[in-house]
């Protein structure tokens, strides 16, 4: 490929995402790619520098979640057409959440956008309710602080070597902050519950039987249980109905999140776990010994999640409902050398080892959380043993750099 290839990012528009592209910012640029970001804190100032950086048939807008292709006016010029198209850009769109989400951009899909989905449950589901959407799977990666983002792959130590370095790293490992942290928000259910109260009582009973069987069985896939529970009440429905009836019942999905989040925590908090949580509206949630749940201010951006996880020897993970992809908290809690403690997926199960690179948990045994972290706690050797080796395993494997890489590699088929 030849490198006069342009490449456009967002930053401002979402913190996370924004985070998200710097990191493969850092990679394009290293790889010898000219890079422009459009700063949603300045938008018509970098917007207006955008006609002299597009080199026609030649650039690409890299996004997240439809940012700057889900009808914004700004975007759109006075034809009716997006100025990506009139400029020739193509786009490469990544979806950190589920499709059904986004469903009235995916039945209206634009030729020139390429979807990537972080579950390969996700990409199967356009694949079958969006047939036409060209999709494929990416998982989310792990972070660095920005001046990391390009370390070099070439000083990766043989496992002989690092089980030698086991006890010159214990002692850091020990030093750090915090026994147990979780880096995320929390999202009070009583809001959630009131979208589903304002349903009519048959809607409530419906939505309820729905999340009931999710609760009983947290191994299942959300639309698959939406589904069934669809066929059940009303029989076979067209393609179209099902999956606008799926995205109408989103807010299942938002329910689901919240729920375990809180239940997982709380339990931790009654069990006598200490935690440390960075995120917003954590002393909204109701639980016995709140005090073991340690608050470290409110809302928190990507930098100051991953300097937290940095100083922890566990890094709790609880997936928004990926059950064959991954969240970004594993890999990036690896990258730094702290034990990843997570619940599974299908994905995950493939790339690792349970009590090797990271260590599971079910949801479906959530009692026996406890144990495990006081496990770990007590036994520092082989937390340090599991988060080295997962240290390296995320470093060859789970990093922006691998996933630039495959964006790259759609950008050599595209290019004419």
């Amino acid at each position: 490929m030849n490198r006069d290839e342009k490449i456009i990012l967002i930053r401002n528009a979402v913190e996370t995402l924004g985070y998200f592209s710097e990191q493969i910012a850092a990679e394009m640029r290293r790889c010898g790619f000219d890079v422009c970001f459009l700063d949603y804190d300045a938008l018509f100032e970098t917007l207006g520098s955008l006609p002299y950086f597009v080199r026609t048939g030649r650039t690409w807008l890299v996004t997240f979640n439809f940012i700057g292709v889900s009808g914004e006016e700004i975007f759109v010029g006075e034809d009716g057409r997006y100025l990506w198209e009139s400029y020739g850009i193509q786009c490469l769109n990544i979806l950190v959440d589920h499709p059904f989400y986004f469903h009235s951009r995916l039945k209206e899909m634009l030729p020139w956008v390429t979807v990537f989905c972080v579950d390969r449950e996700h990409a199967a589901y356009i694949r079958r309710f969006y047939p036409g959407v060209e999709v494929h799977f990416l998982p989310l990666a792990g972070n660095m602080p920005l001046e990391e983002a390009c370390f070099r792959q070439s000083d990766a130590q043989s496992a002989d070597e690092r089980v030698r370095d086991l006890k010159s790293v214990l002692a850091s490992y020990m030093a750090r902050r915090y026994d147990l942290v979780f880096t995320a928000n929390y999202v009070p259910l009583e809001g959630i519950s009131q979208k589903i109260e304002r349903l009519d009582p048959e809607y409530q009973a419906f939505y309820r039987g729905i999340l009931s069987d999710l609760a009983g069985n947290p191994a299942q896939s959300v639309d698959a249980v939406m589904e069934r529970h669809l066929t059940t009440e009303l029989g076979a429905l067209p393609y179209d109905e099902k999956r606008a009836a799926m995205a109408g019942m989103a807010v299942l999905d938002l329910y689901l999140r919240s729920y375990f989040r809180g239940e997982i925590i709380g339990m931790l908090a009654a069990a006598g776990v200490k935690i440390h949580v960075f995120g917003a509206d954590w002393e909204k949630l109701a639980c016995r010994k709140p005090e073991n749940i340690i608050k470290n201010g409110g809302q928190t951006d990507s930098a100051a999640c991953l300097a937290a996880i940095r100083d922890a020897r566990i890094s709790l993970n609880l997936m928004p409902w990926f059950k064959d992809g991954a969240h970004d908290r594993i890999f990036t809690s690896m990258l730094q050398k702290t034990v990843a403690l997570t619940d599974d997926s299908r994905y995950l199960r493939e790339e690792f080892s349970d009590g090797e690179e990271l260590v599971f948990f079910s949801l479906s045994e959530r009692e026996k959380l406890p144990d495990l972290i006081f496990g770990l706690l007590s036994e520092p050797e082989r937390a340090v043993r599991i988060a080295e080796n997962g240290y390296y395993a995320a470093r060859g494997r789970h990093t922006w750099r691998q996933r630039t890489r495959r964006l790259l590699a759609e950008i050599v088929k595209q290019t004419p």
